[in-house]
C-alpha cells in the first residue's frame, strides 16, 4: 500500500512539474547550454566604435548586445559560433535575432567596421525553438588571396614609404599609387547598374582588384585601401551610402573621409587622372562636394557626424 501511495505521488509530481522537468533535461543534459570561445586570429582589430563594440558578454540582453556579439565574431575571424536566447531575462531576444538576420543593411554596415580579410561575403544566422543562435559566414577572401595581398601590401610599402614621412604624407603616398596603377572598372559597373550578366571571376569588387589587377569597383578601392591603414595602425572604418562605399580614417585625432574612387575620375579621354579631392577631408567638406552618392546613415557612422 505505501509502495503504491510512493508511485501515485511520483506520477503526481512529474505530472504538474513535466514541463520543468522536460526544460531541464533538454537544458542540462540533451541540450547543454555551452558557448565556446575560440581564439581571435591575426586580424582582429582592437577597436571599438560608437555603433558597435568588442564584447566578452555572450548572454545578450538587449538588441544593442546582439550587434557587439555580431560585430565581436565578425572582427575576431570566427568561422562559426553559437550562443542562446535566455527568455526569462530578454524575452525579445529570438524576435530581434529575425529582424537582424533579415536586416541586410544593419549586417552590412557593421561588416564595414572589421578588417577586410574578417568580412564576410555572406553571412547565415539561424535560430531554433529552444533560443539557440547559430553564426556561420563564409569570408570574402581566401587563404591565398590574403597571402597575395599581404605579399603585394609590403612590397608597395617598401617601394613608396620612408621612415622620415608623416603619418598623412604616408596615407598620401599609398592613395597615389594605388589610383596610378588602377582604373575604374566601367564594365563591371554598368553590368550592376542594369542588372546584366557579371563575370564571378572578376574581382575589382575586391582589394585583388586595384593592387593586382589593375580595375577596381569602389567597394575594391576602400578594400585597398583599409589593407594599408591598418598595416599604418590608422584607426578606421568603411562607410556606405546606398550606391557607394569609402573610407574614414582617424589622423592625428581627427576623423577624414577618404574616397579613392572619386579621386580616380572616368573621362571620356580615357586619361588616368589623379585628383585630391576627396583626400582626408571633413564631413562638412564633403557635403560641400557631393550630396548624391555621399549621403549616409549617421545614426551607424556616427563618427562622421
Amino acid at each position: 500500500m505505501f509502495s503504491f501511495l510512493i508511485l501515485i505521488g511520483l506520477s503526481a509530481t512529474i505530472g504538474i512539474f513535466h514541463k520543468p522537468i522536460v526544460t531541464f533535461i533538454l537544458n542540462n543534459f540533451i541540450y547543454k547550454k555551452e558557448i565556446i570561445i575560440q581564439e581571435k586570429n591575426q586580424y582582429a582589430l582592437e577597436n571599438n566604435f560608437s555603433f558597435v563594440q568588442e564584447t566578452d558578454n555572450f548572454q545578450p540582453t538587449t538588441k544593442q548586445d546582439l550587434k557587439n556579439i555580431i560585430y565581436t565574431y565578425l572582427n575576431r575571424g570566427w568561422n562559426n559560433f553559437s550562443f542562446y536566447c535566455e527568455n526569462d531575462i530578454y524575452p525579445n531576444c529570438m524576435a530581434d535575432v529575425k529582424e537582424l538576420a533579415n536586416d541586410s543593411a544593419t549586417l552590412s554596415s557593421i561588416n564595414n567596421f572589421v578588417h577586410p580579410y574578417n568580412s564576410y561575403d555572406k553571412l547565415y544566422i539561424t535560430l531554433n525553438n529552444l533560443g539557440k543562435v547559430t553564426i556561420e559566414t563564409i569570408r570574402l577572401y581566401s587563404t591565398s588571396e590574403q597571402n597575395e595581398l599581404n605579399n603585394i601590401t609590403e612590397d608597395i610599402m617598401n617601394e613608396v614609404l620612408t621612415d622620415d614621412m608623416s603619418l598623412r604624407k604616408k596615407v598620401e603616398a599609398i592613395h597615389d599609387y594605388i589610383i596610378e596603377h588602377s582604373i575604374y572598372d566601367e564594365e563591371r559597373a554598368d553590368a550592376i547598374k542594369n542588372n546584366k550578366q557579371l563575370n564571378l571571376q572578376e574581382p575589382s569588387h575586391k582589394a585583388i582588384g586595384p593592387l593586382i589587377k589593375g580595375k577596381a569597383l569602389c567597394s575594391g578601392y576602400s578594400d585597398a585601401m583599409a589593407l594599408f591603414l591598418n598595416k599604418l595602425g590608422i584607426k578606421n572604418y568603411k562607410i556606405s551610402s546606398t550606391n557607394h562605399v569609402w573610407n574614414f580614417a582617424y589622423i592625428d585625432g581627427v576623423w577624414y573621409h577618404l574616397d579613392l574612387t572619386w579621386d580616380d575620375p572616368v573621362v571620356s579621354t580615357k586619361e588616368n587622372l589623379l585628383l585630391h579631392d576627396f583626400f582626408l577631408i571633413s564631413t562638412e567638406e564633403l557635403q560641400k562636394i557631393d550630396l548624391t552618392q555621399h549621403e549616409f546613415d549617421k545614426t551607424v557612422y556616427i563618427e562622421a557626424k
